[in-house]
């Protein structure tokens, strides 16, 4: 679990019926910084979707697991800053099909749709 050491989630906003935004904040003195990258840190792209898993199962209230990704596209660098918020945006069907966003500001910087389950 990465909620409350790699990141925080700072509100979870329900825009429409299994339609979330959520606010998040990374913590850039993670020790996962130290290895990617030295002096210059990047989020790990296996953190950003995990990232977006926990999330679903905070606002879900419940936990789920990503069983399958159809399609993730890193569109941008994330690096950490102790002032950055990042949005996450989930859409969820019936069928726990997943279709998400990280947005920081207003650029996209990842997006994928992927199968959960929950736990």
């Amino acid at each position: 679990m990465l909620l409350g050491r790699f990141f925080n989630i700072t509100s979870i906003e329900t825009l429409a019926a299994q339609h979330y935004r959520v606010s998040v904040t990374l913590v850039p003195e993670h020790p996962v910084y130290e290895g990617h990258f030295p002096g210059n840190p990047v989020v790990p792209g296996v953190c950003s979707l995990h990232m977006i898993v926990e999330c679903a199962g905070e606002a879900l209230g419940y936990p789920v697991v990503m069983y399958q990704a159809q399609v993730v596209k890193f569109l941008g660098v994330i690096r950490p800053s102790s002032d950055m918020a990042l949005g996450i945006d989930l859409l969820l069907d019936d069928e726990m099909a997943l279709k998400a966003a990280i947005t920081s500001g207003e650029r996209r910087v990842m997006a994928c749709k992927a199968k959960l389950k929950r736990l």
